[in-house]
């Protein structure tokens, strides 16, 4: 199993109770199969983007996703690409989907930056330091050529873990109706 099929399990795992994820998939069966297939897609793509991180646990217990400055946004083609995942996780909520995430583009900064496109850990394993030991490689790789990173937080009970690590909220952006919060975070480089 390659390290974005690795880690688009351990996240479909991880996310299984995460606020915007399950309501952007409310109602499907087998949450967890529909979110291993999106995040599945997501760190697909990170592999094949050039610079781009997937991050693993050693145990598999937890797993990251970055993109590299200026490559945050997919593609037609990478899109194209990754449709097969995308479509049968969401399934008659695929409206209901990308309208989050187009939203969540536009309130994307413009400005260059590494974007963690989606960190998490495995229930059993959550509040063990795995999550600050993913962060940490790109994090400081960020401090050291001056560049900042971007997230943004599909979980409330997120942000003080991110705050520790030097992430500040933004101003929150307009989404559809129902759909959760969703904090964006900044950190500066240090």
């Amino acid at each position: 199993m390659t390290d974005a099929a690795v880690a688009g399990r351990v996240l479909g795992r991880a996310f299984t109770t995460d606020p915007v994820f399950t309501w952007m998939l409310a109602g499907r069966p087998d949450l967890e199969r529909q979110l291993t297939r999106v995040f599945g897609a997501f760190a697909s793509t990170a592999a094949r983007t050039p610079d781009g991180q997937v991050l693993l646990d050693p145990a598999e217990r937890g797993a990251a996703v970055w993109l590299p400055p200026d490559r945050w946004r997919l593609s037609i083609p990478e899109l194209a690409r990754e449709l097969h995942r995308f479509l049968p996780a969401y399934g008659p909520r695929v409206v209901r989907a990308l309208s989050t995430l187009t939203r969540v583009e536009k309130a994307h900064p413009r400005e260059p930056h590494w974007y963690l496109e989606a960190i998490g850990c495995v229930p059993e394993a959550r509040g063990q330091g795995i999550g600050g030991t993913l962060l940490a490689p790109v994090l400081k790789r960020c401090d050291e050529e001056r560049l900042p990173a971007y997230l943004e937080s599909s979980n409330p009970r997120n942000i003080p873990f991110y705050e520790r690590h030097g992430f500040v909220q933004r101003p929150l952006f307009r989404l559809p109706a129902g759909c959760p919060v969703i904090t964006p975070m900044w950190r500066d480089p240090r």
